[in-house]
């Protein structure tokens, strides 16, 4: 037990994440033992003379093992503050858990990926597809918001899509290809072949939200372009233009007209968004996105 990490100290030095229920299981299972093995030893420690210990192994036991294990242990106990206060601390860092937090996207996304052009999934390795390493999104249909601004900005960057215009005062856009229109064509909310768009909203909803999401299931008809038009940019662009195409900066507005709300989920979808194995792939798939974009950044500064 001294010499031993125990699965507390390994939880309270993890730096991977809050604490996961298998880990939370380990605990428990690991402090009924000790205190299991702790109330044993003193009780045989107890029925033997003051000047006699107990033989286990090559050692034996005093009643000054016993208290000292005891101390061990109570001080272990004492890590679980540290597991409590770093969960409490990384609640607090709202925008960096929305930016992970998984969601569900509607079939028109997943769609337009499947086998869709992304360039390597490996940079040292041109022969390797990102597209065949995004599961998470093309068989489970969830993603975040970092994983999508990443796999637009891929698809966009390997097509050829970006572009200037020729007045160098208008910012960057890129031109919709025949899979984007395809594939946005509409924004009704489908998951897995089913449109989901006439469920009743959860009963926690609040009013506001209810509104929201209702506003955006009127425009599911709609195309992602039509949409686009009608908004304009703080430099007074228009989002979508039919001659340009897409103002860059658009690229999110266009993944979120297909992020399913959440409260459109029954309670095992909503479960399987933060499954431990989804948010692993999730964590995975982005530490490869993110290798992908800083070998993009380098190459063009090395240009």
């Amino acid at each position: 037990m001294s010499s031993a990490i125990s699965p507390t100290t390994r939880a309270a030095n993890d730096n991977e994440g809050p604490l996961t229920q298998k880990s939370l299981s380990e605990l428990i299972k690991y402090y009924k033992e000790a205190h299991r093995v702790i109330v044993q030893l003193t009780a045989e420690v107890n029925r033997l003379p003051s000047n006699q210990g107990l033989p286990v192994g090559h050692h034996k036991f005093k009643a000054s093992d016993i208290n000292s294990y005891s101390r061990i242990y109570m001080s272990q106990l004492d890590d679980l503050k540290k597991i409590f206060n770093r969960k409490k601390k990384r609640r607090t860092n709202k925008g960096n858990n929305q930016a992970k937090a998984l969601f569900y996207v509607s079939d028109q996304l997943v769609d337009f990926y499947k086998n869709s052009k992304l360039g390597p999934a490996d940079p040292e390795n041109p022969k390797s597809k990102l597209s065949k390493e995004i599961d998470l999104l093309t068989k489970h249909h969830m993603a975040n918001s970092g994983i999508l601004t990443s796999l637009i900005t891929n698809y966009i960057e390997v097509n050829g899509l970006k572009f200037k215009p020729e007045d160098n005062g208008k910012a960057v856009r890129f031109r919709p290809d025949d899979r984007m229109l395809d594939a946005f064509s509409d924004c009704v909310y489908t998951l897995k072949g089913k449109n989901i768009s006439k469920r009743k909203l959860r009963e926690n909803t609040p009013e506001q939200k209810r509104d929201e999401i209702k506003e955006k299931i009127s425009q599911g008809k709609k195309s992602a372009c039509e949409r686009l038009q009608e908004r304009v940019y703080k430099n007074g662009e228009s989002f979508y233009e039919e001659d340009n195409g897409f103002l860059y900066s658009s690229m999110m507005a266009i993944s979120a007209f297909y992020r399913i709300p959440d409260y459109l989920l029954t309670d095992d979808e909503r479960a399987m968004l933060t499954d431990e194995d989804n948010v692993q792939a999730a964590e995975e798939l982005q530490q490869k996105l993110s290798k992908i974009t800083q070998h993009r950044k380098q190459t063009k500064m090395a240009a």
